[in-house]
């Protein structure tokens, strides 16, 4: 609390008397960083459809949007052996991450942008799994070359192209 009042210059009491309690700031962070998320990656992105969304994606980690990396996964894990209403709300926030990707693939589904016989759960899992993956590569390494590998293994998956290649090279 009396890093985040420095930061917006006010005093920790005034900081709390404006939310109230530290779950209240912490469930208006949550609600906020959705705003932003949102606004960065989900708007705007359905005419351009899963590719689209999934580059404005890519680019809101590359461009470090939120410095820390991928808000609502890393303060999810953080919160979640804990219980109570932050926790849920980060959980939230990570299904609803997760279900913009589901209906994003379903629609591509339906244009025939993807085989007919697509998962949409599991193609929106695998997703997720490796952007979250680029941004902790990312945050880790600091070597903007994993969204070039996330770009290309997403490619793959959405075109099938792995599937013709084995995954452990014959001895």
């Amino acid at each position: 609390m009396g890093g985040l009042a420095s930061t917006v210059e006010m005093s920790k009491s005034g900081l709390f008397a404006h939310f109230g309690s530290k779950e209240e700031l912490q469930l208006a962070t949550v609600a906020r960083a959705w705003e932003i998320f949102e606004s960065e990656v989900v708007v705007g992105s359905q005419a351009g459809g899963l590719s689209e969304l999934l580059e404005r994606w890519l680019s809101f980690f590359e461009r470090r949007v939120f410095p820390g990396g991928c808000f609502f996964v890393i303060s999810a894990v953080e919160f979640a052996g804990l219980g109570g209403p932050v926790g849920d709300a980060l959980a939230v926030a990570v299904e609803r991450q997760t279900a913009v990707l589901e209906a994003a693939v379903q629609m591509a589904t339906e244009r025939g942008e993807l085989p007919a016989e697509t998962d949409p759960r599991k193609t929106a899992f695998a997703l997720h799994s490796m952007l979250v993956n680029a941004d902790s590569l990312f945050m880790v390494h600091g070597d903007p070359l994993v969204f070039e590998h996330a770009r290309a293994a997403i490619g793959e998956l959405l075109t099938g192209r792995h599937r013709d290649r084995e995954l452990v090279p014959p001895a």
